[in-house]
């Protein structure tokens, strides 16, 4: 879920008026004046990610002070004694309710009274292994209304204009931190993850597989269809430093005689300049279609399901 909370744009008004009069003129505060100060005291023009737990915690809070109150013009007085600074302390508790989306991609506050979470999963921009070919789609709507001129059943164009399409196989990258991920779901120290409960992010991690594997975000869906599923998902697990391996399409690869198999063998040309260099310190598992065979290298392909689980494993065993 996400919680938009912005200034109104009252409040800031008010306020701008306030600054450029120097304070003049301020009328004093009442009870309804304090009430709506404290409100926008409580304002911030960030986008905070805030977790169904953490949303039913802080409704639960406001059912609280409103039964201790017991009347409206008692909420003041009793918001002083429930939130002081102890009570403060207990939002330090609430890393662990930032939701899945803000475990996943973390969650950028810079007040003190929002917990921060760092992402756990980082994502590289998709680009084409190859040089990008554009094709112009030319489109008309027709007003098939309009009747006039010389000719009585003379049509009329209602509007005409182009756009550039592009299609390509591309090259997507995406790391895991697995100690990060299991100390956002489980609330624990980072340093402390492979103490902690991860069969939840080992589910995470297989259903991740899953949806970067199969699905294609993608502007005028209804135009293009962008829904195609991935050739390659290609797997590394271990301790060592993530690598990327981008840089095996610096050079662009021929679309012809088959764009897919080059892709292929110039990706594998790098995994195996990179591994003889740095030697490989990670487990791989991979899922392929088409010339399955020039990936050999990389390893034996199997199913998406069988790359899923290996993921998962791997979270469960630390490897």
């Amino acid at each position: 879920m996400v919680a938009v909370l912005g200034e109104s744009a009252k409040a800031k008004r008010e306020k701008d008026e306030q600054k450029a009069e120097g304070g003049k003129g301020k009328k004093k505060a009442g009870k309804k004046d304090a009430a709506e100060g404290d409100a926008t005291a409580l304002m911030t023009g960030q986008i905070t990610v805030l977790g169904k737990p953490e949303l039913d915690f802080f409704l639960a809070e406001a059912r609280a002070l409103a039964k201790e109150a017991g009347a409206v013009d008692k909420i003041e007085e009793g918001r002083k004694k429930r939130f002081t600074k102890d009570w403060g302390r207990n939002l330090d508790g609430l890393k662990r309710a930032a939701g899945l989306d803000a475990a996943l991609f973390g969650r950028m506050v810079t007040s003190d009274k929002l917990v921060r979470a760092d992402a756990a999963v980082h994502v590289a921009h998709a680009f084409t292994v190859h040089g990008e070919h554009a094709e112009t789609d030319y489109f008309a709507a027709i007003d098939d209304l309009l009747k006039g001129g010389d000719e009585p059943e003379q049509l009329g164009s209602g509007h005409i204009g182009t756009s550039e399409l592009t299609s390509g196989l591309f090259y997507g990258y995406t790391v895991v931190d697995v100690a990060q991920l299991v100390s956002n779901l489980e609330g624990c120290d980072a340093k402390s993850w492979i103490k902690a409960d991860r069969k939840l992010a080992a589910d995470v991690v297989a259903s991740l597989v899953h949806l970067v594997a199969t699905v294609s975000p993608g502007a005028k869906l209804g135009s293009t269809a962008p829904y195609a599923y991935a050739h390659l998902t290609l797997v590394e697990a271990g301790g060592s430093q993530p690598r990327t391996l981008a840089n095996a399409f610096l050079k662009p690869v021929a679309d012809r005689p088959d764009l897919l198999g080059n892709a292929y063998e110039a990706l594998v040309s790098y995994a195996k300049d990179v591994d003889g260099v740095f030697g490989l310190a990670n487990r791989r598992a991979l899922a392929a279609i088409g010339p399955k065979d020039v990936l050999g290298s990389l390893g034996k392909p199997g199913s998406l399901a069988d790359v899923a689980k290996f993921a998962a494993t791997a979270v469960l065993e630390h490897a």
